[in-house]
């Protein structure tokens, strides 16, 4: 693909702000490259009340967020907007592809058109304003200069960095208790004037209007600073950053010249239009190594079944016994990874002096524990083509994180979970970016859970697989909380920042009424159908396939979860009804997969067939069955064009997924 980009370069007079209330009559216009997103930047006198600088963003002619400030403060010197000259305003549009490894996509386009706002500031810190306008998204970024004679390395305090939505929304939100957390919570409804003050919000936060379009805000490029949450100061104002602390309440150290993280708007005129967005991905760097070795694929996950192959309890499941067992299952079903992770009273497979998952001081997570068979284990795998997957506390790697990762590589296992990381503070984003580079060096593929959303780091480290960063199907082993409903506010903001682990694959639905929370072979809400779509709804290269694997042996509906690829060349979002409705179409190649989920009473679903063109396809549809049993499902085929009417019906909690396949030729000439 042929790569290219447009600069224009525009020189403003240099203006001492004091003398710039030409500025706030005739502010700063940035326009997208399609003129749909368009951004005014104010930059009024510093002794004027508000902001020395805030913007405003319209959609379409229609205002979606109005008088958000900027602004950063610095622990010395204070803030680094209050006054200042506008040394030079640079524009450009840049117009070029940005490969996407295994995500929901094959390239990105990013596209925009840019001003960089170079400021003098009184402090004697050079700060640029970065704002760039996408057709789909507005994101801006602080850039400071220096070192100077006044400041060589930046503490700051606080980001005043605001968002004002302009009229009526109803938000979607995630109140965080304070900011260590696993970020799982549930996902409230509510008008966005009663975000109530002081609560904790965090990204992304979805709004939108009946009928009308949709925003969502979030971060990218989170690199070396402290991830951002919002919070109300005040009733009725506007949503500020809370960035993560630091133990000494800094919230970010860094030696000048550095850059901020990317402060994010997705704009849409539809749900689905932010869930196509690739704008997160494109605001990073590309990868400084080859990253030809990567290669995702499902993987079995025993933890989450109750560490059962069978419904009853065999041998131990870390034996040589059982891992052959789950092995033979991966290769016979195209399984790419098998999860080698701890026993069933979930100790991991590594030397710690105390039984569990919490690592003491003996802990040694590049020592396998006595008496494992790990090596046997691995010759097996290797004999079998499948590879090997573990998990691994963040505490025992800390302070050792290239030890470790030599260590996995070593004892053969090609990708891991480091989890129970619940904090975005400065110094756990670097550290996650530390296991990041060392996976890279020893070639091991990466799974964060207890971690906030991602920020698009997938693209610099193709290694990274997903994040967790929201309550998912885990905890139906012990709560009733993840509900199709839940689910479908989940795809809607977590999902907007980047690839969602959801612990896919459970097996044994079960009616509502009828669901009891097990830790041992847990049920499912929603139907089998519903399951099997979420591995097309979903983004996740490295997805689970979660239940025991005699629950799979024979069941239909289980082929699909062989078949389906786990990255896409193509998406689309054909209809999208946040906590309600879900169908997306994906391409892979020239097979499409559609992937529909719904929430509550069941529905007739209409599937546009656009996107398949003029040429006929064969059609596989495995939709619900009306019925008591949830996991009742039916298979039908039936050839079709992109006019044939394409309406399924889905039950209660429903779901269902097509796939289509071109006709060949000959059958086609018939």
């Amino acid at each position: 693909m042929k790569r290219f980009a447009i600069i224009v370069g525009i020189v403003a007079s240099p203006a001492a702000v004091g003398n710039a209330s030409v500025w706030s009559d005739d502010p700063l216009v940035l326009r997208s490259p399609n003129d749909a997103v368009v951004v005014r930047v104010v930059l009024a006198p510093a002794a004027q009340a508000g902001p020395t600088v805030s913007w405003s963003l319209d959609f379409e002619g229609t205002p979606l967020l109005e008088g958000c400030a900027l602004g950063l403060v610095d622990e010395e010197i204070g803030a680094l907007l209050s006054d200042f000259e506008v040394k030079s305003t640079l524009t450009r549009l840049h117009d070029e592809p940005a490969p996407v490894l295994f995500g929901k996509t094959a390239s990105a386009r990013d596209r925009y058109r840019e001003i960089a706002l170079a400021l003098d500031a009184e402090v004697g810190v050079p700060l640029t304003i970065r704002l760039r306008c996408y057709d789909d998204a507005f994101a801006f970024r602080y850039e400071l200069g220096g070192p100077t004679p006044g400041l060589s390395v930046l503490r700051l305090v606080d980001e005043t960095t605001s968002f004002q939505p302009s009229g009526e929304w109803i938000a979607y939100v995630q109140y965080l208790e304070h900011h260590h957390t696993s970020h799982e919570h549930e996902i409230e409804r509510c008008a966005a004037s009663e975000i109530p003050p002081q609560r904790l919000v965090d990204l992304p936060l979805t709004f939108e209007r009946a009928g009308g379009p949709c925003i969502a805000i979030t971060e990218a490029g989170l690199r070396r600073y402290a991830g951002l949450s919002l919070r109300r100061e005040i009733a009725g104002g506007p949503l500020v950053a809370a960035l993560s602390p630091g133990s000494d309440g800094v919230k970010v150290v860094r030696a000048l010249p550095c850059v901020t993280p990317w402060r994010v708007v997705l704009v849409g005129a539809r749900p689905g239009a932010l869930l196509e967005s690739n704008v997160v991905h494109c605001l990073n760097d590309p990868p400084s190594f080859d990253p030809t070795w990567v290669r995702p694929g499902k993987l079995t996950w025993p933890w989450w079944n109750g560490y059962l192959f069978d419904a009853e309890r065999g041998a131990p499941i870390l034996s040589l016994e059982t891992s052959k067992r789950h092995i033979d299952f991966c290769a016979a079903h195209g399984i790419a990874f098998h999860a080698y992770v701890a026993d069933e009273d979930d100790s991991p497979w590594y030397h710690q002096a105390k039984p569990g998952l919490f690592p003491g001081p003996e802990t040694d997570a590049t020592r396998v524990r006595d008496g494992l068979p790990l090596a046997e284990v691995r010759r097996y795998a290797d004999e079998q083509g499948v590879g090997l997957w573990t998990w691994v506390h963040h505490g025992a790697v800390r302070g050792r994180v290239e030890d470790v990762f030599a260590a996995l590589a070593r004892h053969g296992f090609r990708g891991v979970m480091v989890d129970f990381l619940d904090r975005d503070d400065q110094e756990t984003v670097e550290f996650g970016e530390d296991v990041l580079a060392a996976a890279a060096r020893h070639h091991v593929l990466v799974h964060f859970h207890g971690m906030p959303k991602p920020t698009g780091l997938s693209r610099t480290y193709p290694n990274l697989m997903n994040h967790e960063g929201a309550l998912n199907l885990e905890y139906l082993k012990w709560s009733a909380r993840c509900t199709p409903e839940h689910t479908l506010r989940v795809v809607f903001t977590r999902m907007l920042a980047g690839p969602l682990d959801y612990h896919l694959g459970g097996f044994q639905a079960v009616p509502r009424e009828q669901f009891v929370p097990r830790n041992v072979g847990p049920s499912v809400l929603g139907t089998r159908c519903h399951q099997l779509a979420l591995y097309v709804c979903i983004d996740n290269p490295a997805p689970m396939v979660a239940d025991r694997p005699g629950a799979y042996v024979d069941q239909p509906g289980f082929e699909l979860i062989r078949d389906v690829p786990t990255w896409w060349d193509e998406t689309r979002v054909l209809a999208g009804e946040i906590g309600s409705l879900l169908v997306t179409a994906r391409r892979r190649g020239e097979e499409w997969y559609v992937g529909g989920i719904s929430a509550a009473a069941a529905r007739d679903v209409t599937v546009p067939l656009d996107f398949l063109g003029q040429t006929p396809h064969d059609s596989e549809l495995w939709r619900d069955v009306e019925g008591d049993d949830p996991n009742a499902l039916e298979r039908m085929t039936r050839p079709v064009t992109s006019s044939s009417p394409f309406v399924v019906h889905v039950a209660r909690d429903g779901g269902f997924v097509a796939r289509f396949r071109p006709r060949p030729r000959d059958v086609r000439a018939r």
